[in-house]
């Protein structure tokens, strides 16, 4: 399995990468040229599952961007039907990102936030499924 993943918001996208089982912030992309980015990353690395962060609200209030993310995911399945596209949980990132922040003292950075986010989203789904196959 080799996977890549996206934290979609409206204006810019995160790509995290799998290696070797180990996840990689790759790059920010605006989110008019999040398809071209992939198509780019499927032929140059030929990854076989998309993986796309459900931003689910803690207390389900928020539910419209849930809402867009699901739209955006049945696109990706036209798009992309040779690929795997999973969902994954990414609720408590954002929180564990702040730690690893303040535990190494880095300035509260929204690009290093995020970017710290996808990989730690990316990780959480390879985990799940390395332990699937145990």
């Amino acid at each position: 399995m080799s996977a890549l993943a996206i934290d979609l918001w409206d204006k810019r996208c995160w790509i995290a990468v799998e290696v070797d089982w180990f996840s990689l912030a790759k790059e920010i992309v605006a989110r008019t040229k999040l398809i071209p980015a992939l198509k780019k990353y499927l032929s140059e690395y030929n990854f076989d599952t998309i993986v796309v962060w459900l931003p689910y609200d803690l207390y389900w209030k928020n539910l419209r961007q849930l809402d867009k993310t699901k739209n955006f995911i049945e696109k990706l399945t036209d798009i992309f039907p040779k690929c795997n596209i999973e969902w994954f949980d990414e609720r408590f990132s954002s929180f564990e990102a702040d730690n690893i922040l303040k535990e190494f003292w880095f300035k509260d950075n929204r690009w290093q936030k995020d970017d710290i986010s996808a990989q730690i989203i990316l990780e959480n789904y390879l985990a799940r499924e390395k332990n699937k196959k145990t």
